[in-house]
């Protein structure tokens, strides 16, 4: 091969690695990933973030109320252990004292729900979830 041959095949593979950079960096898609993105991001559920205190056998706030399609997240305190326990919704989890505990939830059912302490069955409070 020539010179001229052998200069020109590096110049053509140079301009499509220039060409396929290009694409890679400008292509519609990426555009279009970051626009749904941004509406995946903007239509996830609100989230309804609640402090739960159970001081003996009162939990405070006593009711909880939250909108349906919400997600839900308590952080629960406790002066003794308890298993709490969300009736409807069939969640429990161990509380040990002073040391917070998460339970998170979608809250896709409506209604009045029982809080008790699955250990001892005393009702703590209740969770309110209405219609969106």
């Amino acid at each position: 091969m020539s010179r001229v041959a052998i200069r020109n095949v590096i110049l053509i593979l140079v301009l499509l690695v220039i060409l396929v950079a290009l694409f890679l960096v400008l292509r519609p898609s990426s555009t279009q990933n970051s626009s749904s993105t941004a509406e995946s991001t903007s239509a996830q559920p609100p989230e309804a973030n609640i402090d739960l205190a159970i001081q003996g056998s009162t939990m405070n706030p006593d009711e909880v109320s939250v909108s349906e399609g919400d997600q839900v997240n308590f952080r629960i305190t406790s002066d003794h252990p308890v298993e709490f326990h969300l009736h409807g919704y069939d969640l429990e989890t161990e509380v040990e004292p002073g040391e917070p505990t998460e339970l998170s939830f979608e809250a896709t059912m409506t209604g009045r729900f029982a809080i008790e302490d699955h250990d001892t069955e005393t009702e703590l409070g209740a969770l309110l979830v209405q219609p969106s």
